[in-house]
């Protein structure tokens, strides 16, 4: 029985670890509701490109910050089916008890957290496929009284698959510190809630600031008249309409969102590091955890403090 014990408590190595990647990638790959959202995803991004509604300068900006709109959908998908995943039972303990190396439940959430590239790489082709159709109609005009037209770059097709993916771990860590489908499913749907129903709130400072999907585009309020100097700075500036009664001028800042992208990064880093950290003793996941925090935090203190963009932005240069 002394043997037996010195068996559970076994730590595999990197071979092993790396089936466990596998089988769960291979588990993931096989889910059919992930595809299903990613279908879905695919018509909603594609979808208003294909039709044209793209020249539609009515909404100003909309065009453009909803590119990555139809992945909310996919990201939704990615929490529940990784939330619900996390939450499968573990093998026979009779099966494991006489396993040469048993997987410790941390080696399992390693597994997992693996899993998250299957929907990160579907939210990067959907979102190439996005940008090509955009490019191929021509670009995205920005403004009305100064306009511009935009083409998507390569930084900015990074952000809704960080996002996604980002959801997929969300989904791990929440079922380490919560064991409950009802609850998964309740916050996943209080998120894409937030995502697509008030996603006017992630473009305005300081909310923009700790959002995980966020457009490269940074707006100021000019004032009821616009001066020439700011005409000249400003590609794009709208005039006022019913819902604004001031102009508003209109960037795209790549600097800025690569800070965002960065602050992603960090908070994907902190939640593997939470979601292990929950799932067993290693001080691996308080490394992960720490530099994750470290990432967000000094992320967003740049974008504060040493960016133009955000100073703009938050309206304090």
């Amino acid at each position: 029985m002394t043997t037996t014990q010195r068996a559970v408590d076994t730590v595999v190595g990197r071979p092993t670890l790396g089936q466990l990647a596998r089988a769960e990638i291979r588990y993931t790959l096989r889910n059919p509701l992930l595809w299903v959202g990613a279908l879905g995803a695919a018509a909603l991004s594609w979808g208003p490109v294909v039709d044209g509604l793209v020249d539609d300068v009515a909404g100003v900006i909309d065009n453009y910050v909803l590119l990555d709109f139809g992945t909310g959908v996919l990201a939704l998908v990615a929490f529940l089916v990784a939330n619900w995943a996390a939450q499968r039972e573990r093998p026979a303990t009779t099966a494991e008890l006489f396993s040469a190396a048993p997987a410790r439940r941390w080696d399992r959430t390693v597994g997992l957290l693996a899993a998250a590239i299957v929907p990160t790489i579907q939210a990067l082709v959907i979102t190439i496929g996005t940008h090509l159709l955009v490019w191929r109609a021509g670009g995205v005009q920005l403004g009305v009284t100064r306009a511009v037209t935009l083409q998507p770059t390569p930084l900015e097709a990074l952000g809704a698959p960080l996002a996604v993916g980002c959801a997929f771990v969300a989904g791990v860590a929440l079922a380490r510190l919560i064991r409950s489908r009802a609850v998964g499913a309740l916050v996943g749907l209080i998120g894409w809630f937030l995502f697509h129903f008030t996603y006017w709130v992630w473009l305005t400072a300081p909310f923009g600031l700790f959002a995980v999907s966020r457009s490269a585009l940074t707006s100021a309020d000019l004032g009821r008249e616009v001066s020439g100097a700011e005409e000249a700075r400003w590609p794009a500036i709208s005039p006022p309409d019913e819902f604004t009664p001031t102009y508003w001028g209109i960037d795209r800042d790549l600097g800025l969102y690569g800070l965002h992208l960065l602050y992603v990064v960090g908070v994907i880093t902190a939640l593997c590091g939470l979601a292990l950290v929950r799932s067993g003793r290693d001080r691996r996941s308080w490394r992960l955890l720490g530099g994750g925090l470290v990432i967000a935090g000094v992320a967003v203190v740049v974008e504060l403090l040493v960016h133009d963009g955000a100073r703009v932005w938050m309206g304090y240069m």
